[in-house]
């Protein structure tokens, strides 16, 4: 779809968002405002986590407008591109761009801007922008950016982290009056460490990726957390089984992200189990194994199931 007029642009981040998603989403509405383009709004496709409330309630942001269907609009992708993670209706959109920090599937659209960079948030892209253009970012747009960054690479540990997201985090302290990165990170993460107070099903759908790699249907969780041993991981690994029967994937994997230890506990269930098995090189046992210096979904075990499937 390529004839909607250009009066109105949204900016959309993916199903099931995240602080990034939707941190990004509002920071490219506000940056294009300043540059005097006022065509662009913020909206999302589905409900956000206690993080992300819990940001802009400090920041005193209003939450983009819910709008679960985008056929028909002009839109922005932010944080994402695979159509799996888009909002309904997407393929009678007008999508005119993308911004995102992942890997590309992009093979059904042709948008006529395109950045997409490997580094650790959506957000260091949308601040960059800001930064270049040599616009000062906005005290409150700054400090749900400079959140959002902290949140997707784990307080600048994440193996996804690059130089630029740390430059860009520097900056935005600065105009956020952040003494303490590290400090600020323990802030906004023991918003994120909730586990406690969820069901098993909340736990796997509070961050949960469903992505096709050569035709086959996987989904990953991740619970990221300061003490794995407070996670209830036999009620989550019966609910993963029950979601499996009802609606079954090639795999269905959890993973329990421990941040200190920098190690993650790998709750898996589906039919490709014992192909996982071979790809790792070891036994998986009562559908649990340990990853050793594994903390990131992007980096270490999404590539993990993608060289698996390009070999079967």
């Amino acid at each position: 779809m390529r004839n909607t007029p250009l009066d109105k642009i949204y900016i959309i981040g993916h199903t099931n968002p995240d602080l990034d998603s939707i941190a990004s989403a509002v920071g490219y509405q506000r940056y294009n405002e300043l540059i005097g383009d006022f065509r662009y709004t913020a909206i999302r496709c589905d409900k956000v986590n206690p993080l992300t409330e819990y940001v802009f309630n400090k920041y005193n942001i209003k939450l983009p407008t819910y709008i679960p269907n985008i056929s028909g609009m002009n839109i922005v992708l932010v944080d994402h591109t695979y159509p799996e993670n888009r909002a309904k209706g997407w393929e009678k959109a007008n999508i005119l761009e993308v911004i995102d920090h992942h890997d590309v599937k992009l093979e059904d659209l042709i948008p006529t801007k395109i950045n997409i960079r490997p580094c650790g948030s959506t957000s260091t892209l949308i601040a960059e922008k800001y930064f270049n253009s040599n616009i000062l970012v906005p005290f409150n747009i700054a400090n749900i950016l400079l959140s959002a960054i902290l949140d997707d690479t784990l307080g600048l540990k994440s193996p996804t982290t690059i130089q630029l997201d740390i430059e860009i985090v520097n900056k935005l302290a600065k105009i956020c009056k952040v003494g303490d990165i590290d400090e600020y990170f323990k802030e906004i993460f023991s918003k994120k460490d909730i586990w406690h107070t969820l069901t098993p099903k909340e736990i796997i759908e509070m961050d949960i990726k469903e992505i096709e790699i050569e035709d086959r249907k996987v989904s990953i969780s991740q619970v990221e957390t300061l003490n794995n041993k407070e996670i209830r991981e036999e009620e989550i690994l019966q609910e993963l089984k029950i979601l499996n029967s009802e609606k079954p994937f090639n795999l269905r994997i959890v993973m329990l992200t421990d941040l200190i230890k920098k190690d993650c506990i790998l709750l898996v269930v589906g039919e490709d189990l014992k192909l996982f098995e071979e790809e790792l090189n070891t036994n998986i046992i009562n559908n649990r194994i340990l990853l050793s210096n594994v903390v990131s979904r992007k980096k270490q075990v999404l590539p993990i199931l993608e060289r698996m499937y390009k070999v079967v």
